[in-house]
């Protein structure tokens, strides 16, 4: 794990609501698809009680386009409304446990449930590099999104479970009663594919205070996203 200040090149609103940006980015900062960064701003009065989770919007390395930008990570939204471009902010990371993509999956499924499906395009990256076909399953499709990533309405998910050999969802707690029914499957049917799930919940002490306040329901008890996630397999968490 990396501590270090890095500077908030860019922010931008995106389509949906929330502010996405840019950051410089040192090589052992860079997140995996699905892990996080907690970052406040460096300067007094920064008006953050509590540091914020960020995740990436792109795998290292890629930018909007697919240029080439060493040492510069894509941050996906919500960005605290406080921050601007030139914000200095203290961050340390990478944190938790991300998406554990198969090396076989050749049709991956991506779930977007949240206002932005920024979250998942790192692991549309990685689909891509391994030669897989990606699915976007969103109502805002987020700009700059690769040609080879086919964008669909969430009203298409029936079809995904028929297409699909791998899938990830993003989503919050809320969404996760009655998630099987947005597939058209009953509450005890069991899925025909794996599928992770990155759970959108407040992460302040990154796995350090144990607060609960990341705790999220599992079929066998509670676990913390912080330390044991934000990404869960599908099948372990309390969906009824």
């Amino acid at each position: 794990m990396l501590r270090c200040v890095v500077t908030l090149l860019e922010v931008r609103l995106e389509q949906g609501g929330g502010m996405s940006g840019r950051i410089d980015c040192p090589p052992g900062l860079r997140p995996a698809p699905g892990q996080y960064l907690l970052a406040y701003a460096a300067a007094a009065g920064g008006g953050e009680a509590l540091p914020t989770a960020l995740f990436s919007a792109r795998l290292p390395g890629i930018a909007r386009g697919g240029a080439v930008a060493a040492g510069v990570l894509e941050l996906a939204p919500p960005l605290p409304p406080t921050w601007t471009a030139g914000t200095r902010l203290n961050v340390h990371g990478p944190l938790g446990h991300g998406f554990s993509l198969p090396a076989t999956a050749r049709r991956v499924a991506l779930v977007g449930l949240t206002a932005a499906p920024h979250r998942l395009l790192p692991l549309a990256e990685q689909a891509l590099l391994q030669g897989a076909a990606v699915a976007l399953y969103t109502r805002h499709v987020p700009g700059g999104l690769p040609p080879e990533v086919e964008a669909l309405s969430l009203e298409a998910l029936g079809e995904a479970l028929d297409w699909a050999d791998f899938m990830a969802i993003d989503l919050l707690p809320g969404a996760l009663p009655g998630l099987k029914r947005r597939f058209g499957l009953s509450p005890h049917t069991l899925l025909p594919l794996p599928a992770q799930v990155l759970v959108q919940v407040p992460m302040p002490c990154g796995g350090v205070g144990e607060c609960g306040l990341c705790a999220v329901d599992q079929k066998r008890g509670w676990k913390l996203a912080c330390k044991d996630g934000p990404v869960f397999a599908w099948n372990e968490l309390d969906d009824r």
